[in-house]
Formats: C-alpha cells, sequence, structure tokens
C-alpha cells in the first residue's frame, strides 16, 4: 500500500513539474507578444508624427507662396438711366475704373488730320448719329401707335439725344409732354421745332392745341392760323379736334376753319 503511495505522490510531482514548466512557457510567448505590440505602437506613433509634420510645412509653405498671387477682383459698375417720370433709355456706360498697377500702353496719335480727313470724320459720325436716331424714333413711333406712351417718351428722346435737331421727334414727343401736362416742356419743343423747319405745319398746329388749352386764345389763334396758311388740311383737323374745344364760337376760329 505505502509503495502505490509513494507511486502516486510521484505522478503527481511528475504533473506538477510539467504544469509548471507548461505556465512558464504560456508567460514567457505572452510576454514576447506585448513587446511585439508596444514596438508597433511606437513605430506607429513615430510614423503618424513624421506626417503630421510633413503636412503642416507643406501646408505652411504653400499658404506662403499664395499671398502673392491674389488676384485683385475688380469690379465694373454700369450707370443705370436716370428717372423723371419714365427713365431714358440709355446705353449703359461704365464708371471710371480705379488706376490699374501696371501701366496701360498710350495710343500714338498722328500730329495732325488734314482738313479733309477731320471733315470725312465728322460727317461719318454724323451719318452714324443720323441712323442711330431714325431706328430709335421709328421704335418710339411703334410704341406711340400702340398707346404705349412712356415707352415711345424714352425712345423719342433717345432719338433726340442723338439728333437734337430731328423735328419730328421734336414734335411728337411735344404731343406726349401735352398729356403728361408737362406743358413748358411741350412748348419748347414745338417752338424749337417751327424754328427749325419753319414749314413745318405740325409744329404750328400744336402751338395753337397747346395754347388754346392753357386758355391763351390769341397766341392760339395766332398759331391756327400759319398752320393753315402751310397746310389746308389743318382746317378739318381743327373742326374736330377737342383741344381747341376753348375757341369755338369765337369768330376768329369760325373764319379759319370756314374759309
Amino acid at each position: 500500500m505505502s509503495h502505490i503511495n509513494e507511486a502516486l505522490r510521484k505522478a503527481q510531482k511528475d504533473r506538477d513539474a510539467h504544469s509548471l514548466e507548461y505556465t512558464g512557457f504560456l508567460s514567457s510567448r505572452k510576454e514576447e507578444k506585448r513587446i511585439f505590440w508596444r514596438r508597433a505602437l511606437l513605430w506607429s506613433s513615430v510614423l503618424l508624427i513624421l506626417i503630421l509634420l510633413a503636412f503642416t510645412s507643406y501646408s505652411w509653405w504653400d499658404s506662403r507662396g499664395q499671398k502673392t498671387l491674389e488676384p485683385v477682383d475688380k469690379k465694373t459698375l454700369a450707370t443705370r438711366p436716370q428717372a423723371g417720370r419714365a427713365a431714358t433709355v440709355k446705353p449703359s456706360l461704365p464708371k471710371s475704373r480705379a488706376r490699374a498697377k501696371t501701366s496701360q500702353p498710350r495710343t500714338v496719335r498722328r500730329a495732325k488730320d488734314s482738313p479733309q480727313e477731320a471733315a470725312a470724320s465728322a460727317r461719318g459720325s454724323q451719318q452714324n448719329a443720323a441712323r442711330g436716331a431714325k431706328a430709335f424714333y421709328e421704335k418710339a413711333r411703334r410704341f406711340h401707335k400702340r398707346g404705349r406712351l412712356q415707352d415711345a417718351k424714352r425712345f423719342y428722346q433717345e432719338a433726340l439725344r442723338l439728333e437734337p435737331s430731328y423735328v419730328d421727334a421734336l414734335n411728337n414727343l411735344g404731343v406726349i409732354y401735352i398729356g403728361d401736362k408737362e406743358y413748358m416742356a411741350a412748348q419748347r419743343n414745338f417752338e424749337k421745332a417751327a424754328r427749325l423747319k419753319p414749314g413745318y405745319v405740325d409744329a404750328h398746329y400744336n402751338l395753337a392745341c397747346l395754347h388754346a388749352i392753357k386758355g391763351e386764345a390769341t397766341q392760339s389763334l395766332v398759331h391756327l392760323r400759319k398752320a393753315v396758311a402751310l397746310d389746308r388740311s389743318a382746317r378739318d383737323w381743327a373742326r374736330k379736334d377737342t383741344d381747341l374745344e376753348n375757341l369755338r364760337g369765337l369768330p376768329e376760329f369760325e373764319a379759319i376753319i370756314g374759309g
């Protein structure tokens, strides 16, 4: 029995020794793994720091280089039409720009144009202005016929800006001024048209209407008589025109339209 017990104790000691060896082996393996991961973490941290330093340095140099290359935002403001009762249609003109940093090349001018060249240039400018004025006038007439009087007014004004002596535009704009009760402006237009073209019947007839509306019978009769002398058709206009209502019943008026 003691022999058996002795054998059992010996077997137990062998098992315990084997267990200790196995445990020690496992512990050493775990320690090696910890060391490996610590080293991996250390190198990863170092690499990350280097990457961040490189990125920061690049960003700093890049931003420093761009400071001298910032574009200057230049804006051009355009003038708008001035508004009275109705804005005048004017081509947009740029306001004076701020002086640029870089110098602009100067235009080289010839010493002097010959008189013939100067005259030809002036004629060309006048012809261009006349064509532009006619285009504005035709557009104004279309609006006038459609009853779009403020649009017509703007384009008549544009025609006169290009050609101030455009008598038809002066006359038609004066008619619109009468409708707007701008009597002084209307009178200036009609009188200017009559001065520029003394035989212009419409200007004298419209002056007769304007003075009649204002209750100025004497001046109205003077211009009506002049209009009929220039064109007998003015009598027919006067018979139906309500603008001449203040003259009806006057012997002079009846003599003019009935003669």
